[in-house]
C-alpha cells in the first residue's frame, strides 16, 4: 500500500513538473513574441529635420510618426486637421485662425503650447522660400493659449494645402528645441508629438524609435488615410536598418531579419511577388523629368527645347529605366491623377511624340546647326536616371542630334547642377506629388533649371492668389497647355511606380509613396 502511495505521489510530482515545464514554455513563447519592426529605407539618412531635409527616407522615418503638424494630408492630398481641431478662414482668405488640440504632449514631457506652435510655424516661414511667398512673409501669432492665427496682406486660398505638403514639412516642435538651433539651421534634437519617439541614432547603422506612452490619438479609431487620422503605435520598437547592399537586404527579408523595404531593385519584384511569405504593394511614387537649363546655353531657347521634346519617346525612356510597363504609367500631366481638380491633360498632344523628323524641322527653324552637342547631366549612382539618359541620348542621336552624357556621382552632380550651369543643357531627376502645382520645385525661379518665364511666374502667382480651388484649377489648366505648347520648361516622362515588400507577419502597413507604419502590428 505504501509502495502504491509512493508511486502515486511520484506520478503526481511528475505531472506537476511537466505542467510547470509547459507553463515555462508558454511564458518563454509569450516573451519571445516579436516587439520590434525592422524597416530598411531605400537610402541612408540620419538628418531627420524634415522641415529642411525633404528626402523621402527622412519622411519615412519621422513624418507623422515622430513629428506631427497643424495640418496633415489624407490619401487624396486634402488637408486634415492634426494638431489643431480645425480652423476658421475669413472671406478673402487673408486670415487663418487655428484652434489647437489641448493636452498634447511632447516627447520630453512638456505640454504643447501656442508659443511652441507659433515658433515652429514662423521657423517654417522664415526658412522655406515657398512658405514665405505664399504668406507674403506674414507670421503666426498667439491669440490665446488654445488659438493661433496668421494675417496676410494678400489672399492665400491654399495655405492649408501648403502646410500639408510632402516637402519642407512645418513640423511642430518645442520652442526650446528651436532656441537651440545654431548656424546650421537644423534641429539638434528630434522631439515631436507623434506616437513614436527617437530613442537612438547609430550613424550608418540604424535609427531606433520607441513607442511614446503619453501619445493621445486624434480622430476616430480605424479612420486613417494617407498620413492623417487615428494613429496607434501597436509595436513597441521600430528600427530602421541603414543598409546599402541590396543582396544583404534581400537575404535579410528572406530570413526574417527585416520586415519591410521599399528600396530593392525592380529585378527583385518577381522574387517576392511570387512568394507566399510576403506581400508586395505597388503605388505611384514620383515623376521623372528632363529639366532644361533655361539660364544659358542651347536650352535657354524655348524653340530648341520644343525640338528636343519632339524627338522623345517617353514610353521607351521609362521602359529602359524600369524594364517593365508594370512599373510606370505614361502621363502628360504635371500633377498626379489622384489630385482631383489639379490633374489635367492639357497639352498632351505634345507629349511622347517620338518624332525625329519633326524634331529636326523644329531645331532647324530654331537656327540649330546640329554640331554642338546637347549636354545631359546625370548621376551615375541613380541607375534609373542614368538608364533614362542613355535612352534619351540614343533617341536624339537617331534623329541626328549629337548628345553628350555628363556622368558624375550624386554629390558632384548636385554641385554642378546647382552652381555650374554653363556646363550642361539639361538634367534628369524626379519629383513627388505636391498638394498645389505652384509648389513644384522645377517651376521655381531660384532652383536649377531656372524657370524665369514671366507668363509662367505671373500665372503661378495668380493661382496662389485665387479665391477658390476651382478658379486656381482653371488657371493651372491653361498654364500647363502653355508650358507644353510654347515654353517647355521640362519634359515629364510619366509616373514611376514603386513597391513595398513586407513580411506577412506584419499587419496594418500602408504604402503611399513611402511605407506608413504607425498602425502596424506584428503577428
Amino acid at each position: 500500500m505504501k509502495k502504491c502511495i509512493a508511486a502515486l505521489l511520484a506520478l503526481t510530482m511528475l505531472f506537476a513538473l511537466c505542467a510547470c515545464g509547459g507553463s515555462k514554455e508558454k511564458a518563454a513563447t509569450a516573451q519571445a513574441a516579436p516587439t520590434e519592426l525592422h524597416i530598411v529605407p531605400a537610402n541612408v539618412t540620419t538628418n531627420l529635420d524634415i522641415m529642411s531635409n525633404t528626402s523621402d527616407e527622412a519622411s519615412l522615418v519621422v513624418s507623422g510618426s515622430v513629428f506631427e503638424q497643424l495640418v496633415s494630408a489624407d490619401a487624396a492630398y486634402s488637408p486634415v486637421a492634426e494638431l489643431c481641431t480645425g480652423w476658421d478662414v475669413n472671406e478673402d482668405s487673408t486670415e487663418y485662425v487655428y484652434h489647437l488640440r489641448e493636452g498634447v504632449k511632447f516627447h520630453n514631457g512638456e505640454t504643447m503650447t501656442a508659443e511652441d506652435v507659433v515658433a515652429s510655424m514662423n521657423r517654417w516661414i522664415d526658412s522655406v522660400e515657398t512658405a514665405a511667398q505664399f504668406t507674403g512673409g506674414a507670421h503666426f501669432e498667439k491669440v490665446d493659449d488654445a488659438t493661433v492665427k496668421i494675417s496676410m496682406a494678400a489672399p492665400c486660398a491654399y495655405l492649408n494645402n501648403l502646410m500639408a505638403s510632402y516637402a519642407n514639412r512645418p513640423i511642430i516642435v518645442p520652442k526650446s528645441s528651436i532656441d537651440k538651433i545654431g548656424e546650421s539651421g537644423l534641429l539638434t534634437e528630434y522631439i515631436g508629438t507623434g506616437p513614436y519617439k527617437v530613442a537612438e541614432i547609430k550613424e550608418d547603422q540604424y535609427i531606433r524609435l520607441e513607442k511614446f506612452a503619453d501619445y493621445t490619438p486624434y480622430g476616430t479609431q480605424g479612420d486613417f488615410s494617407g498620413w492623417a487620422g487615428y494613429k496607434n503605435a501597436g509595436i513597441e520598437t521600430v528600427i530602421f536598418d541603414l543598409v546599402n547592399d541590396e543582396s544583404t537586404i534581400i537575404s535579410g527579408l528572406q530570413t526574417g531579419l527585416y520586415h519591410a523595404c521599399s528600396g530593392v531593385g525592380y529585378d527583385s519584384y518577381d522574387l517576392f511577388e511570387e512568394s507566399e511569405d510576403f506581400n508586395v504593394t505597388m503605388a505611384s511614387a514620383e515623376m521623372p523629368m528632363l529639366i532644361f537649363n533655361k539660364r544659358e546655353g542651347l536650352a535657354a531657347d524655348a524653340a530648341f527645347r520644343r525640338g528636343i521634346n519632339a524627338a522623345l519617346n517617353c514610353d521607351e525612356i521609362l521602359y529602359g529605366a524600369y524594364g517593365s510597363r508594370d512599373f510606370y504609367t505614361l502621363n502628360s500631366s504635371y500633377m498626379f491623377p489622384s489630385q482631383g481638380l489639379w490633374f489635367t491633360e492639357a497639352g498632351s498632344e505634345y507629349y511622347n511624340q517620338g518624332n525625329g523628323q519633326k524634331a529636326v524641322e523644329l531645331l532647324t527653324e530654331a537656327g540649330y546647326d546640329f554640331t554642338e552637342p546637347f549636354k545631359l547631366l546625370v548621376a551615375s549612382d541613380s541607375p534609373d536616371f542614368y538608364n533614362m539618359a542613355v535612352v534619351v541620348k540614343a533617341q536624339l542621336e537617331a534623329a541626328g542630334i549629337p548628345c553628350e552624357l555628363l556622368t558624375y556621382d550624386w554629390s558632384t552632380f548636385v554641385e554642378i547642377r546647382n552652381n555650374e550651369s554653363d556646363k550642361y543643357n539639361a538634367f534628369i531627376t524626379s519629383f513627388s506629388p505636391k498638394t498645389v502645382p505652384t509648389m513644384n520645385l522645377y517651376l521655381s525661379t531660384g532652383w536649377a533649371g531656372w524657370c524665369t518665364d514671366e507668363h509662367i511666374q505671373s500665372e503661378l502667382s495668380a493661382i496662389n492668389l485665387s479665391g477658390s480651388a476651382e478658379e486656381g484649377a482653371r488657371i493651372w489648366t491653361a498654364l500647363q497647355q502653355y508650358m507644353w505648347e510654347d515654353n517647355m520648361p521640362v519634359v515629364n516622362f510619366g509616373i514611376q511606380k514603386s513597391f513595398m515588400i513586407s513580411s506577412k507577419t506584419v499587419q496594418g502597413l500602408g504604402f503611399q509613396e513611402r511605407i506608413v507604419y504607425v498602425n502596424a502590428t506584428l503577428g
